[in-house]
């Protein structure tokens, strides 16, 4: 027979987990990247707790050459989003371009990301996905164990 007082604990602390990112939120800005593979575009979304400030976004080439600023205005929630073409001259030297987003001096409202470019195309990172696909793996091998008594010991 299962036990739920301890499946209860176990799925009690799984959410516990998976809520609290949202539940510490500080104060600052922070920037995604998403393009989809062999696109030439690539979409900046990011979430700021300032929303009277514009944010300034620069994309910077592997060589260290500025080569595409933006300015947007975060919305009353604190969403922006900004979209660049990476089929542009500028955009010719393969490698990570670095994208970074910044409101006024303080290192709270600054965040970065990479993309790698070759011949003007995006070819996307799968880290986001990869590392959730891990969270949800190893939550199901914890309350399967627990709900099958599942041991990886050899009975004697």
């Amino acid at each position: 027979m299962i036990n739920s007082k301890h499946t209860l604990t176990i799925l009690a602390s799984l959410m516990l987990v998976a809520v609290m990112p949202m539940a510490f939120a500080a104060e600052g800005l922070t920037i995604e990247a998403e393009a989809i593979e062999g696109s030439t575009t690539i979409t900046i979304t990011g979430t700021t707790t300032s929303t009277s400030i514009p944010v300034a976004i620069k994309v910077v080439a592997a060589n260290g050459n500025v080569v595409s600023i933006d300015q947007v205005t975060p919305n009353s929630d604190g969403s922006f989003t900004s979209i660049f073409e990476t089929g542009l001259p500028t955009w010719k030297i393969d490698g990570i371009y670095t994208i970074t987003a910044q409101q006024g001096d303080a290192d709270i409202y600054k965040d970065t990301a990479e993309v790698e470019v070759k011949d003007g195309h995006v070819i996307p990172e799968f880290g986001t996905i990869a590392s959730l696909v891990l969270v949800i793996a190893i939550s199901s091998i914890v309350v399967l164990s627990a709900k099958g008594r599942l041991s990886f010991t050899p009975r004697i």
